[in-house]
């Protein structure tokens, strides 16, 4: 009789522990195997300067190959200069610390960029653009709204929406693969908005990825 409690015992805490983790979030439970994260994106523009900053994290350096390896913290600033230009300075304030320096000129593009190696939990970010004596005050706001999803609750319905197809990734039980979580500018059509794309990378490269409308959490597009 006492072995066979023990054994519903332990019955009991397998259920108990196998419940808790498929209820943890999917971004705690695959940390480990994020090797981008694009939490946030900040716009701003004036007649001068068009301004995009993605803030996050990821691995350095970056490789596509269904491996993680750890991630780092950045804060990526784009400039477009209407009228020209490429000797641009910048300061930034991310959360409370001013951050200062040179914005590089795109080898094939008309754009500029600095990156910070921090992660901003702004909802806005104050951007001085420099240029000689000349200085461009600029506030970029967050694109995401109390209406839309977060970074958390993406993977979530990728992971739900693609399990059965990333069984294929799975060794010894355990999910490998890297994965992806991105804040995109809408890749469906031209409407604009931003969507999240999250995808899962196996190490023979094959790609499982959904793109997330993030008001109505519904699945745009998949790939698997």
């Amino acid at each position: 009789m006492k072995k066979i409690r023990i054994i519903l015992v332990s019955i009991v805490l397998i259920l108990c522990s196998s419940f808790l983790f498929a209820c943890t979030p999917a971004m705690e439970r695959f940390s480990h195997l994020i090797s981008e994260l694009r939490d946030n994106v900040f716009v701003a523009e004036n007649e001068k300067f068009s301004v995009s900053i993605i803030t996050g994290a990821r691995e350095e350096p970056f490789i596509l190959n269904g491996f993680a390896t750890g991630t780092k913290p950045f804060t990526l600033i784009t400039i477009v200069p209407k009228n020209g230009g490429t000797d641009f300075y910048y300061s930034v304030v991310i959360n409370g610390d001013t951050f200062e320096g040179k914005f590089v000129p795109h080898p094939f593009d008309v754009s500029l960029s600095a990156e910070v190696d921090v992660l901003s939990n702004d909802s806005v970010i104050q951007l001085t653009v420099i240029q000689g004596e000349n200085r461009e005050e600029l506030t970029a706001n967050s694109v995401l709204t109390e209406q839309m999803i977060n970074s958390t609750k993406a993977i979530d319905i990728a992971y739900n929406r693609l399990k059965g197809s990333l069984e294929d990734f799975k060794q010894g039980g355990e999910l490998q693969c890297e994965i992806f979580v991105r804040l995109i500018k809408n890749p469906i059509d031209n409407q604009g908005g931003y969507f999240w794309y999250v995808a899962f990378v196996g190490t023979n490269q094959t790609i499982f990825a959904v793109v997330i409308e993030p008001t109505t959490m519904t699945i745009l597009a998949v790939r698997e």
